[in-house]
């Protein structure tokens, strides 16, 4: 089977915008992740924003109704139509372009903030990808990320339950062994140049929680039956990095 397969988001873009969809569930973690970063970005007005793997445009489309001056780059020509699209139905200003993280068609300089989500551990080249966010952002501007760690509970949780047994991700879309260990990208964006680095646990599990767990096993991320309104589980932003983690760091 081959591993870190991204012609599904090819194959699925219709879906980023469904409620129910595995890639809308996006749009639930994006309450999260923006919720954190308050304490850094207290109001995006007029604010720079490059989405890096941007998808169908959730996150992009989140800004933007904040009055952030928002960009968004995806390998997916199919999910960058779709987000084309859902933007002009939105009617929303969005800059889309298709192509690659490790070679990003902007100028030096060009981004207050940069974000990443659910991106780095699906890229050809890490530290292309860090040295290009860095090269694109303002000085003092922000790189904010999130990916999965590179652990047996990532592997449990990530692989095994949510591909092979609720099948909510699709099997293949991730390679255990391109997961990413906070140490070793931390290690990186310090070379790079970036300072100033926080990272906290992302956690879907709430605690390890058993009960999470056993809920996650039994019916994936939500608690969603068919006619009915998905029950998102809750999201702790923590110091359990063993699975998930998110962070934030400054260009110098």
């Amino acid at each position: 089977m081959k591993k870190n397969d991204l012609e599904y988001y090819d194959l699925n873009a219709d879906k980023w915008w469904k409620q129910g969809e595995t890639l809308h569930l996006s749009s639930h973690l994006n309450k999260s992740r923006f919720e954190w970063f308050k304490s850094y970005i207290p109001s995006w007005q007029g604010i720079k924003v490059l989405d890096i793997g941007c998808g169908g445009g959730l996150a992009c489309e989140f800004l933007a109704k904040q009055k952030a001056n928002v960009s968004g780059i995806d390998l997916s020509l199919n999910s960058i139509k779709v987000a084309q699209e859902h933007a002009r139905e939105s009617l929303l200003q969005i800059d889309y372009q298709c192509g690659v993280a490790e070679q990003l068609p902007y100028d030096e300089n060009t981004f207050d903030v940069v974000v990443c989500f659910d991106v780095l551990e699906h890229v050809e080249d890490l530290s292309k990808v860090i040295s290009e966010a860095y090269r694109v952002l303002n000085k003092k501007g922000l790189f904010l990320f999130d990916t999965i760690n590179r652990t047996f509970q990532s592997k449990l949780i990530m692989i095994w339950l949510m591909e092979y047994v609720v099948r909510q991700i699709p099997c293949g879309l991730h390679d255990w062994n391109k997961f990413i260990n906070p140490q070793e990208l931390t290690d990186i964006m310090e070379s790079t140049g970036f300072g100033d680095i926080v990272i906290k646990g992302f956690d879907l599990t709430d605690g390890t929680n058993f009960k999470t767990i056993r809920d996650i096993f039994l019916k994936g991320l939500n608690n969603q039956s068919q006619d009915e309104k998905a029950e998102f589980l809750k999201i702790r932003i923590n110091d359990d990095t063993s699975v998930c983690y998110i962070g934030k760091a400054v260009k110098a």
